[in-house]
């Protein structure tokens, strides 16, 4: 029987890197060889066992984690159409059934039967040599944009998703909170999406310049005192229009509900791995602040891949660390030590 490598997790902090099966083809299925695959923020909780998922019982062990990543097609199965060995793809983040009521009106990210690639009840992902998607869920990766790019697309989708939630338009003033990955794409989306002025918010000196070089405006280190006083200096006393929750800090999101402006939007784009409190509603309901959970990507791959493929956003400077798919465990180490610098670390796969 054919095998891979692949690494599994069988339980937090108990990843093996160990040959499996190669993956059996259904009728719809599509062989894919994984070129690059980006470590995420959840990837890293998942691993340790500090994620709220493993907590709830949402991991299934064992499973391949991994759901940021580019490759190229190795074989299809007898009844896809849209895709041929050779071609350069990227896919979803989540495998629907495509039949049910949700699927069929379009949102397969609320299908009751889908499974998270390489996350909760995990449809295996892309820390192996081979993936297999359905067709359904895979996108052409245009020849201007690189596999660094595609690895990228999925939390660049992400952040747009957020901002186009958060309803940002033209001539707003945006404030996103966090400086990881998709909190400095989300800075760099409300430039494009036409808002007049944008904030970063984050700890991190060198991460705040880096956000600034892709598009935001202004730079709060939230270890300097009150953000939503840092916030009225630059904006004025009403608040900003917007606000892109990404940091995961419960403080943050409870401060940006105190920068926002009265019938302004918080969307919110992080796992908070638990319950907090104090909220006051009161304060939601008097002002009419709108706020809005995030999760995934929906419908935004295409525009990301667009974007790429005419030159309009480049996420290289987000990758800041490369390391070969044998060094998986260092790499998921660097993501734990601390890092004034680290954003993105890239796995870069074996060639065929």
């Amino acid at each position: 029987m054919p095998t891979m490598k692949a690494a599994r997790l069988f339980g937090p902090r108990d990843l093996r890197l160990m040959e499996v099966p190669l993956p059996e083809l259904r009728p719809h299925d599509v062989l894919c060889r994984v070129v690059r695959s980006g470590i995420c923020g959840t990837d890293y909780a998942i691993y340790s066992g500090q994620s709220s998922f493993a907590e709830k019982g949402l991991i299934r062990y064992p499973m391949t984690p991994g759901h940021e990543w580019s490759g190229t097609v190795a074989e299809v199965g007898p009844a896809v159409e849209g895709f041929r060995p050779g071609d350069r793809v990227v896919g979803d983040t989540g495998v629907s059934c495509g039949i049910c009521e949700q699927c069929l009106v379009g949102r397969y990210d609320l299908c009751p039967e889908g499974r998270a690639v390489g996350t909760i009840n995990a449809w295996d992902g892309a820390y192996a040599e081979y993936i297999v998607m359905p067709e359904r869920h895979l996108y052409p990766l245009p020849e201007a944009v690189t596999f660094d790019h595609g690895a990228m697309v999925e939390p660049a989708a992400t952040a747009l998703h957020a901002v186009r939630r958060a309803g940002v338009g033209p001539g707003e003033t945006v404030l996103v909170t966090g400086t990881g990955p998709i909190g400095i794409m989300a800075a760099a989306w409300a430039r494009l999406s036409g808002a007049a002025q944008v904030l970063i918010a984050g700890r991190k000196p060198a991460k705040l310049e880096l956000a600034q070089a892709l598009g935001a405006d202004v730079g709060i280190n939230t270890c300097d005192g009150s953000l939503s006083d840092a916030v009225r200096r630059s904006v004025g006393k009403r608040g900003v229009d917007r606000v892109v929750e990404a940091s995961g800090s419960a403080e943050l999101l409870l401060q940006s509900l105190d920068a926002v402006r009265a019938g302004g939007t918080v969307a919110t784009v992080a796992f908070y791995e638990g319950q907090f409190a104090p909220l006051d509603p009161d304060r939601l309901v008097l002002n009419g602040i709108t706020l809005r959970g995030v999760a995934g990507s929906l419908g935004m791959y295409r525009p990301v891949l667009d974007l790429m493929a005419a030159g309009r956003f480049d996420p290289t400077p987000l990758i800041t660390g490369r390391y070969p798919f044998e060094q998986v465990l260092r790499a998921l180490a660097d993501m734990e030590a601390a890092s004034e610098t680290r954003v993105k670390l890239m796995l870069e796969m074996p060639p065929a």
